[in-house]
């Protein structure tokens, strides 16, 4: 199955597309870094011009550890769900970037980061310089949870009012099962 079809809908933020690699969906929830679709999630991330050719081959040259990612996905998910004291901080992104460093080149007229390694260090390094830039910017207040509970998406709230992870899914679900809950209590 492609990937792609795997998403309700992809966001703007690598980050978030990245923090969106679970889903829970009837009953069942399914990790796409566990099914080995990281590969595949690359190429998504490359056809929606959120990632570069050079810096797919550079995370590439490395072995990347799936374990790796899934926590640092998880802890971030936990931070943006504000269930835990002991989330990350944004002195661990600084880490992070520091550890493995980043070069930067020009592509399509913009200034791209590249790591300096690629694998887990170097995919880490390039996810959390993203998630500074977004910090900076002001994009992390305004990341939020779908209120579908069944969905464990996230997604930037740009204007404030935003409730659903997609309209077209969970929004739909949501209107018609308050709906349906109304015209049973009649």
């Amino acid at each position: 199955m492609r990937i792609e079809t795997m998403y309700s809908h992809l966001s703007d933020y690598l980050f978030i597309n990245f923090l969106n690699t679970v889903r829970h969906k009837y009953s069942r929830t399914t990790d796409f870094l566990e099914e080995g679709n990281l590969d595949e999630w690359f190429l998504l991330m490359r056809e929606k011009q959120l990632l570069t050719e050079h810096q797919i081959e550079k995370l590439q040259e490395a072995p990347i550890s799936i374990k790796e990612l899934q926590s640092f996905r998880d802890q971030w998910r936990t931070y943006f769900h504000h269930t835990s004291s002991n989330s990350p901080s944004i002195d661990a992104l600084e880490r992070n970037t520091e550890r493995t460093p980043l070069s930067f080149e020009i592509s399509s007229g913009s200034l791209v980061p590249v790591p300096l390694r690629g694998g887990t260090d170097g995919f880490i390094s390039l996810l959390s310089f993203f998630m500074l830039q977004a910090y900076e910017k002001g994009v992390f207040p305004k990341v939020k949870n779908c209120e579908n509970p069944t969905c464990l998406a996230l997604f930037i709230d740009k204007k404030g009012k935003r409730k659903w992870c997609s309209m077209s899914v969970c929004g739909n679900r949501m209107k018609a099962q308050k709906h349906y809950d109304k015209k049973k209590q009649i």
